[in-house]
Parts: C-alpha cells; sequence; structure tokens
C-alpha cells in the first residue's frame, strides 16, 4: 500500500504509529485508518486543488480573513503565493471548526491534532467496534425519524449561535454510533456574519435532513425549521435552547423607502452641520472641516434629489407599457416615431433605397458638381478602380531576365 509523503512524514515524526488502511474517499480528502498514541483514530489527508471535485467554492470562502495583512493581500490578489496560502486556509478551516464546535457541546469528532495539513480526530464506531454507518445507510420507523431530525436541528442551532453554518451537511455527512449521530466534513464552514451566502446555506441544508427524514414521516417534510431558525438569529432571539416549531410564515411587510431616505437626508444635514469650521482652529483644520462641510452638503442635497426623482418617478408611472423605442405608449396608442416613420415608407425611404430629392436639390447637386464644390445632396459614391492581378514576374522589375532588356 502506497502512503502519501505527508503520512509518511508524520510516521517519521512520532506522531502516526501505524497505517492501517484506507477507510474512505471523498469529494476533497481521503480518509485512513491509523494507529495514534496507541488507539484507532482517523488521519484525513486533504487532496490537491487539482484532484478536488468540489464546486463552486468561492461562495464557501467569501468573509473568511487572515490575521497576516501581507498573506490576506497576495490571496485577494491570486499570486501564487496567494494560491498556496488560500489552499492551507481551506484547509486549516475544518480543524478550527472542529475545535469550536467540540467545545460548545457539538456531535463532532474529537479533534486531536493537525500536523502539515492532516487532521487527527476520533474515530466514530457503532456498538461492535466497526467504523459507525452513515445516516443514509439506515432505516428509520415514522417516531425514530421525528426524534433525529429534532435532535439534528437542535444541533444546527448550536453550530449557528457560536458562527458556523455547515454549509454541505446531508445524510451523506452524519454518523450515527450507538450515542447517536455524529457531525462530520467541516471545511466548507462558513460564517452567516461575513457570507451573503449563508441564508441560503442554512435553508438548504436543513430541507436536506428534512426531505431525507421526511421519506420515514412524509409530515416532516412540510416543516420549515431553516427559515424559523434564520429569523430568530436576524432578530437576536435564537439560544441554543431554544425549541423551534417547524411553522413559519414569511412577511409581506414592504420596506418604507421613504423613511430610509429621510433618515439618510437627515444624517447628512447633521454631517455638514458638525463638520463646520469651529473657532479657534487652526488654519489647516478650518479648511479641513470646510472642504468637510461641502462634502456633506453635497451628499445632503444629492440625496435630496433622489428622494424627489423617486417620488416624481411613483407619481408619474405610465398606466399601459413602454418600450425603449417608445413606439407604442398604450394598447392601441402610437408612439412618437410612428408618424415620422410612416412619412419616409411613403416617400419610399424603405431599408436599402435613399431618399427622393426634390427637382431643386438635384440641381444643386448638378451645379456643385459641375464646379467642384460640395452639393447640398447626398455624396455619389465613388467606384474604386480595380487593380489587375499581377504575377511577381511581372510586378517587380528585377525578375526580368537581361536577355529582355534593351541594349543601350
Amino acid at each position: 500500500m502506497s502512503l502519501p509523503e505527508c503520512l509518511v512524514k508524520l510516521i517519521h515524526l512520532g506522531v502516526i504509529d501505524e497505517v492501517i488502511r484506507p477507510l474512505q474517499a471523498g469529494k476533497e480528502a481521503q480518509i485512513y485508518l491509523i494507529i495514534s498514541d496507541g488507539e484507532q483514530r482517523v488521519a484525513k489527508v486533504y487532496k490537491e486543488a487539482t484532484e478536488r471535485s468540489f464546486k463552486h467554492r468561492s461562495a464557501y470562502t467569501e468573509g473568511r480573513t487572515v490575521q497576516n495583512s501581507r498573506q490576506q493581500r497576495a490571496m485577494d490578489k491570486g499570486s501564487r503565493y496567494g494560491r498556496k496560502k488560500t489552499e492551507d486556509a481551506w484547509r486549516d478551516a475544518e480543524a478550527d471548526c472542529l475545535y469550536r464546535l467540540f467545545g460548545a457541546g457539538v456531535r463532532v469528532p474529537t479533534p486531536y491534532n493537525f500536523v502539515d495539513g492532516v487532521l487527527i480526530m476520533e474515530l466514530i464506531c457503532d456498538g461492535n467496534g466497526a467504523p459507525a454507518p452513515r445516516l443514509v445507510d439506515l432505516a428509520w420507523s415514522p417516531e425514530d425519524a421525528e426524534s433525529m431530525l429534532i435532535y439534528l436541528v437542535g444541533q444546527v442551532v448550536r453550530m449557528l449561535c457560536i458562527g458556523v453554518v455547515h454549509g454541505d451537511l446531508s445524510d451523506f455527512n452524519i454518523l450515527v454510533d450507538s450515542d447517536g449521530p455524529v457531525i462530520i466534513d467541516f471545511p466548507q464552514a462558513v460564517d452567516p456574519a461575513s457570507n451573503q451566502q449563508a441564508k441560503k446555506l442554512l435553508i438548504r441544508d436543513v430541507r436536506n435532513l428534512t426531505t431525507f427524514l421526511g421519506r420515514f414521516a412524509p409530515h416532516l417534510k412540510e416543516r420549515k425549521y431553516g427559515e424559523e431558525m434564520w429569523a430568530l438569529y436576524e432578530q437576536n432571539k435564537l439560544t441554543p435552547e431554544t425549541q423551534l416549531t417547524g411553522q413559519f410564515t414569511e412577511s409581506s411587510h414592504k420596506a418604507d423607502t421613504h423613511s430610509l431616505l429621510a433618515e439618510v437626508l437627515a444624517e447628512a444635514q447633521d454631517a455638514a452641520n458638525r463638520t463646520g469650521p469651529r473657532p479657534g482652529q487652526s488654519k489647516y483644520a478650518a479648511r479641513k472641516a470646510k472642504r468637510l462641510k461641502e462634502q456633506a452638503e453635497a451628499a445632503a442635497e444629492q440625496a435630496r434629489e433622489e428622494a424627489e426623482a423617486a417620488q416624481k418617478a411613483r407619481s408619474e408611472a405610465p398606466e399601459g407599457r413602454r418600450n425603449r423605442s417608445g413606439r407604442r405608449g398604450k394598447q392601441g396608442q402610437k408612439g412618437p416615431q410612428s408618424e415620422e416613420r410612416r412619412r419616409e415608407r411613403g416617400n419610399g425611404n424603405q431599408r436599402g433605397q435613399r431618399p427622393q430629392q426634390s427637382g431643386e436639390q438635384q440641381a444643386k447637386g448638378r451645379a456643385g458638381a459641375e464646379q467642384g464644390q460640395e452639393s447640398d445632396g447626398p455624396p455619389r459614391r465613388r467606384r474604386r478602380r480595380r487593380r489587375k492581378n499581377r504575377s511577381p514576374q511581372n510586378k517587380s522589375p528585377q525578375n526580368k531576365s537581361p536577355q529582355n532588356k534593351s541594349p543601350k
């Protein structure tokens, strides 16, 4: 059995005692069954970026930052050094997330070590000591399916309370041992405070669970735990002990844009009043305060104009549909360009034809052509003389043989 170089290095360092066999292969990592500190554990070896099949990774890495500003600039730029650091940050994300979740009481594998991109963690076993099966490999009664869903939703709530959204949670990423389910696979976990896709990912995670367990209890498919959970999270009312009902109705209340624009306008005016020059300031501070006041007044004026334009557009909204060219207004009403086009067609101004000229314009054109002046009518097209295709011998005089040359 050929081992990855990283595992061989850890064996030489004494971190791993023995590699027993490969346990499972995923789309982003390879799992090995190992012996470390005298007990069986698993080692997760991440694949290279060219070998992974994980799609749309940019949606999961949004909002991730590192403390080193130089590394962050390189990662944003996408240089060779930045790509390497991006890969390192992708691998470090799961280890950091496991330590956070394990400390918060979420049922995840116990992390033991993370060395050179290899994560060593607990081996989840069933009652017989064999590797635990996945949730998708088991069948459930309606009662057990409902209790399992309630427990898993509670785990997702705990994760959200500490700022973690799994992002790829499904029945394939949950192991079931003798004590209950254990959630695995966290390299794509996102932070809901900095990732704009967190709501969509959370709702999708919970929907995956309700869809699978709804096969055994169909009434579970109608519950909306994800939407209810996110609504409480936005209102800062979600706690690890929150009991969800699965009943959620989306609000039909429209945003009050008028009050928002008024508040922005008032804030801009307040900023203009605060940033004005004050007595006793130096010349530099006074000039800076004056410049800031002018900018604030300009921003306030722009906000006021936008509010007035929005109000005017709302009050003068057309009743019928109107396309970009303005040909048609209401249904059955002709636009401003229709009459002009009709006149052009009547004069023979079809596509591909020249407009007809009056006798006066034709006379002016002939007179201008005779005198060599520009005419008022349309310019005449000049025909280009076609040059005869000449062979290279006839084209260049140097190719002529000396026999054809006439004697001097």
